[in-house]
């Protein structure tokens, strides 16, 4: 048996929950981005995306930026 540390479980867990989000029409009830609106900041990023709560609704819910992107500084 092959075992891995807590640190290689956490990257693990965030891959596949990636992986699972970027692949949702192969999962059943996994939410993904599926639209986009409003204008775009300096970064790129939308004032508001669009999140479909599963692949094959019709629907989505609309999600809005609340603050501008930021990164530490060094």
């Amino acid at each position: 048996m092959i075992e891995i540390t807590e640190q290689e479980h956490l990257v693990f867990e965030k891959l596949k929950t990636i992986f699972k989000h970027a692949q949702a029409e192969k999962f059943e009830g996994v939410y993904f981005i599926c639209g986009e609106s409003g204008v775009k900041d300096s970064m790129g990023l939308p004032e508001r995306i669009l999140v479909c709560p599963a692949y094959g609704l019709d629907g989505f819910a609309i999600y809005t930026k609340t603050a501008d992107y930021s990164a530490p500084g060094y």
